[in-house]
């Protein structure tokens, strides 16, 4: 064989062939393990599609992590869009790479996050000698607190979350416990300089603790009276985010039991991050308490350095621009250009719960159609819309993306890892099966260009670019407390307001959920936003009813503002 090779001047095409179907077969039998032990699911077929086995956006960071740790440069957009192993294995980025299941160079981590890379060398020399790293503020950081000045709101994007341990609480080690948080994640030693370097940005300390408080009730209620007021006295005051950390952490004791409550600016940790957070400090509590190893993975230093560079390069993208600009040139739904000119105060809220029943039949119809639960929720969320505002095409909403960069250890990585964008409807007139495909190859279509500044839609229409934001949230983290079995938690509860002026979460945590939709009373009635609820609810029931009837709920009903 080796005499043909040289005579022929390489490998006969034969031999060359069986040793690509080789790599491929290999390659594939990476992927099938990577999904099983992502998504906790053994029999996993080549064509199997990945949102039916249960898959969403950070499960697939994960997948994505571990595939090119074992050499196979997958995409985000290989995942979203191709779904199964076989087809994953045809894509561009995965069929020019070498088949040979070896980890290549350029597929881990980019090896940008030396401290300080990402500013101008003149600003370096103006940063205090106790700043460990400084980074650009991202556009999204920078608008929020913008618009916590100019507003003078306390209460917002001020988050709190909170929940009970039944367990008797030992102070010391929940102090080692919250220390190690610290030293562990970046986020919170951070604070913002907007003034005294040529951008905006965060500088993150080398020292710098979570603030912690603690008291002690006799009792369930004295319990309850001293949480309800501690977390009211938080929100009354203003979090000033010049100086580090952003974070609080209140504790009541109780004599089986104790309460906890992170409070933190929305600047520096989204949803998942503040999950994170708590399950970490969990962790850590329960190894201080047993002198044991928590066993957390490390983290990478390139999440935050990487999510930045994505924002600029999507900023200066012809097409991320020209994409979203098609999405948002349609009529407002609800408010017109001199309300938009007032700071909303959405403090007005209509919530109602989600039952097993329910959630398991969301996801059921996700499987069946090969796509995110997010995607059922969104399409009924559309079509309550529709209905609600008697608009049968160009409903646009805004949509809450997840920006985590496809870097290794992203999922574990806190920080503000968000964007809202707007989503354009063409019509909401179809099957229920027709408009969550849609609703699926909308957020597909724009993931692409998900880390595009907000601010420059706004800055090109002259107003912003949707009056309606929709996000979905479904926190994995929390399962992982599952393995502190003597450290059993409960009622768990999360508190914030955006700067939207109408806005609708839908949360899926364990086997329920809820929807919370805030509004500010000043532009819309409380009848109206539990007429847009009521349609809501509706619709939900009607899709998961019959998936492939016309996507209508049952009763058609008007705002009524």
């Amino acid at each position: 064989m080796e005499e043909l090779r040289k005579e022929r001047g390489g490998t006969p095409p034969l031999v060359a062939r069986e040793s690509a179907a080789a790599g491929r077969d290999a390659m594939a039998d990476i992927l099938l393990g990577v999904l099983r032990e992502n998504l906790s699911v053994q029999e996993i077929g080549l064509d199997d599609k990945f949102y039916a086995l249960g898959g969403d956006s950070l499960i697939a960071l994960r997948v994505i992590n571990d595939a090119r740790a074992r050499g196979i440069p997958l995409t985000l957009r290989d995942v979203m869009v191709h779904q199964s192993v076989r087809a994953m294995l045809s894509s561009p980025s995965v069929a020019a790479a070498p088949a040979d299941g070896n980890p290549s160079e350029g597929h881990g981590p980019t090896g940008s996050a030396a401290p300080f890379s990402l500013l101008a060398p003149e600003d370096r020399t103006r940063i205090p000698e106790e700043v460990q790293d400084a980074l650009p503020a991202s556009a999204l950081q920078t608008g929020m607190l913008y618009l916590c000045e100019t507003s003078q709101d306390p209460l917002l994007y001020h988050s709190m979350d909170g929940w009970e341990v039944a367990a008797p609480f030992d102070e010391s080690s929940f102090r080692t416990a919250l220390d190690a948080l610290a030293r562990r994640h970046p986020a919170l030693r951070t604070a913002f300089d907007f003034g005294g370097l040529s951008v905006p940005a965060q500088l993150v300390w080398a020292d710098a603790r979570p603030g912690l408080s603690i008291e002690r009730a006799a009792d369930a209620d004295e319990g309850a009276a001293l949480l309800r007021a501690w977390c009211d006295q938080q929100l009354a005051a203003p979090i000033d985010w010049r100086s580090p950390s952003l974070v609080r952490c209140h504790v009541v004791a109780l004599p089986g039991s104790f309460h906890t409550v992170l409070a933190v600016h929305h600047a520096i940790l989204d949803g998942w991050s503040l999950s994170r957070m708590a399950v970490e400090l969990m962790t850590l509590y329960a190894a201080a308490r047993d002198g044991a190893d928590a066993g957390l993975p490390a983290l990478s230093p390139d999440v935050q350095h990487d999510f930045l560079s994505a924002e600029r390069a999507a900023a200066d993208s012809p097409a991320a621009a020209a994409h979203w600009f098609r999405q948002a040139d349609a009529p407002a739904l609800l408010f017109d250009a001199a309300k938009h000119r007032k700071t909303p105060d959405a403090d007005g809220r209509v919530e109602f719960a989600l039952d097993a029943k329910l959630v398991r039949s969301l996801s059921g119809v996700a499987r069946m159609l090969g796509v995110p639960v997010k995607s059922v929720a969104l399409a009924a969320h559309v079509r309550a819309l529709g209905t609600w505002v008697r608009r049968d095409h160009d409903i646009v909403t805004g949509l809450v993306f997840n920006t985590r960069p496809p870097s290794a250890g992203s999922d574990l990585a806190t920080g503000l890892f968000l964007n809202t964008l707007p989503v354009r409807f063409a019509t909401v007139d179809d099957t229920w099966a027709g408009l969550i495909r849609a609703a699926a190859d909308a957020e597909s279509e724009g993931a692409p260009h998900q880390a595009y500044p907000q601010a420059q839609i706004v800055e090109r229409l002259g107003r912003p670019p949707f009056d309606v934001t929709f996000n979905f949230m479904h926190f994995h983290a929390y399962r992982e407390l599952d393995r502190l079995a003597s450290l059993p938690t409960r009622g768990w509860w999360r508190r914030g307001k955006p700067s939207f002026p109408f806005h609708v979460n839908v949360e899926i945590s364990g086997a329920e959920g809820q929807v919370r939709i805030g509004f500010d009373p000043a532009f819309l009635a409380r009848t109206s936003v539990e007429a847009y609820a009521g349609t809501l609810r509706r619709a939900l029931a009607s899709l998961v009813a019959n998936p492939v009837s016309p996507a209508a709920p049952s009763t058609p009903e008007n705002r009524g503002k």
